[in-house]
C-alpha cells in the first residue's frame, strides 16, 4: 500500500539555511517497505508555509508570499485524475500594518527581533461547506476571515485584531496563531501571546461574534490544538512557550471551555530551550502526539478517562533539528516528520495498539519542512 502526504515550507532562505524548496510537494510512502520512495513537487508556489485542504471540492487553502514583497491567501485547484494542480484565486493582504516579534535562532541559541518586511498569515483554514477562510496573523496579531463564492473565488474579508500579551518576552503581543471551525459550527482561536483561547459564532458572510474568552495559564503560549470524533469535546491544546500539552473541556450548548490538567511535553530535568510545534490525535482518540524544537523530539501520550486526562508513554528524538510538523498516515502505522532547521524528515512506525514510535527512515533530505499532512485520500479520491 502507498500512502501519501502533502509537504511544504518557505521557498526563501529567510528560516531554512540553503532552501533550494519550490513550493508544495507529495511524499509517497510504501508501507509495506516502510520506506519514503518519491517525493514530487505538486506546485510551484512561493512560501507556501502553511495549508490545510478540502476532501469535498479538491482544494487547497494556502498561504503564499509574492515576489518576496508581500503576503496573502491563495486556493489551489488539484485534478485528482491527472494529479494537476494550479492557483485559481488569491488575496493579499494589506501590508500597511506589518507587525515585528521576537524569534530564536536554533543555530546560534540566540533570540533576536524580527522585523518584518510584509505581512502573512501563519495559519489557514478552509470551510468547504460554507465556502468560507480563516486564518491566523501572528505579526499583526489579527484574524482574517474571507467569504468566497462557489468556484472559490474571494468575495469579501474581515480583520479582526486581538488585544493581549503575556509574561514572556515572546509574548508581547497577542500572536494569533491558530484558528479553525469547532465540530458545532464556531470558530476557535489561539492567541499565543494573549494566552488566551477564543471562541466566536461564524455569520454566512465570514463575520464573527465573540462566544467566550478561555485564560491559560500565565506563559503557555497556546499555540495549536487537536480534537477528533472521540474525544469527548476534549480539546488537546499545544502550548509552545510553556512546552506543555492542556486538556480543556468544550461545551457546544454554551460555547464555553473549562480547564482539566495539563502534561509537560519534556523529559523530567531538561533546562535547555524549547518550543512545542505541532500536535496531532489518533484516528481511534487514544493518543496524542506533539513535537518539540529545542529538545528535537516527540512527546507520546496515552489517552485516559474518556479523553479528559492524558499519560505520557514516550519521547523519542527526531534525529533533526527543530522539529515543526507532522502526521500520521492514513491507517495510522506511520508517522512522518518534518525536522525544519536540518532540512530533513524522519519516518516513523508506529504500533497502533500501544502508541509508540519506533524510526525506520531517517535523515532523508527535504527542504520544505514546515507542514505535514497526510492527503491519500484527497490526492486520489
Amino acid at each position: 500500500m502507498e500512502d501519501q502526504f502533502l509537504i511544504g515550507g518557505y521557498t526563501s532562505d529567510s528560516y531554512t539555511p540553503n532552501n533550494q524548496s519550490q513550493g508544495i510537494y507529495v511524499a509517497t510512502v510504501d508501507t509495506q517497505k516502510g520506506q519514503i520512495t518519491k517525493i514530487q513537487l505538486l506546485i510551484e508556489l512561493e512560501d507556501p508555509a502553511f495549508f490545510n485542504y478540502s476532501l469535498q471540492d479538491h482544494k487547497i487553502a494556502t498561504i503564499l508570499t509574492k515576489n518576496d514583497a508581500t503576503g496573502g491567501v491563495g486556493i489551489i485547484d488539484v485534478d485528482p485524475q491527472t494529479k494537476k494542480a494550479k492557483l485559481i484565486a488569491e488575496d493579499m493582504l494589506d501590508q500597511s500594518v506589518k507587525g515585528s516579534y521576537e524569534a530564536y535562532n536554533y543555530f546560534d541559541h540566540l533570540y533576536y527581533w524580527n522585523e518584518l518586511k510584509y505581512t502573512v498569515p501563519s495559519y489557514i483554514y478552509l470551510d468547504d461547506q460554507h465556502k468560507r477562510l480563516f486564518a491566523a496573523n501572528y505579526n499583526t496579531n489579527a484574524i482574517h476571515t474571507w467569504q468566497l463564492d462557489q468556484n472559490y473565488q474571494f468575495l469579501t474579508s474581515h480583520r479582526y485584531p486581538i488585544e493581549g500579551r503575556g509574561p514572556k518576552a515572546v509574548q508581547d503581543a497577542a500572536h494569533i496563531h491558530f484558528t479553525r471551525l469547532l465540530p458545532d459550527g464556531r470558530l476557535i482561536v489561539c492567541a499565543l501571546g494573549a494566552d488566551k483561547l477564543l471562541v466566536y459564532d461564524v455569520q454566512d458572510n465570514a463575520q464573527l461574534q465573540l462566544v467566550s474568552q478561555f485564560p491559560t495559564k500565565a506563559g503557555f503560549g497556546p499555540r495549536q490544538l487537536a480534537f477528533n470524533d472521540h474525544t469527548n469535546n476534549y480539546l488537546y491544546v499545544l502550548n509552545e512557550v510553556g512546552s506543555r500539552t492542556g486538556v480543556v473541556h468544550y461545551d457546544p450548548q454554551t460555547g464555553t471551555l473549562s480547564r482539566i490538567a495539563d502534561y509537560s511535553n519534556l523529559p523530567e530535568g531538561f533546562a535547555g530551550h524549547n518550543q512545542s510545534a505541532g500536535i496531532r490525535v489518533s484516528a481511534d482518540g487514544q493518543f496524542v502526539y506533539a513535537s518539540n524544537r529545542g529538545h528535537d523530539s516527540l512527546v507520546v501520550f496515552r489517552v485516559l478517562d474518556q479523553g479528559a486526562h492524558l499519560e505520557k508513554i514516550q519521547t523519542i528524538k527526531t534525529q533533526g533539528r527543530a522539529p515543526r510538523d507532522f502526521d500520521l498516515s492514513k491507517n495510522g502505522d506511520y508517522l512522518l516528520c518534518a525536522n525544519q532547521m536540518s532540512n530533513d524528515l524522519i519516518l516513523f512506525r508506529r504500533d497502533p495498539a500501544t502508541g509508540y514510535l519506533t524510526a525506520v527512515q531517517t535523515q532523508v533530505p527535504h527542504d520544505a519542512c514546515v507542514r505535514v499532512l497526510e492527503a491519500t485520500d484527497f490526492l486520489n479520491s
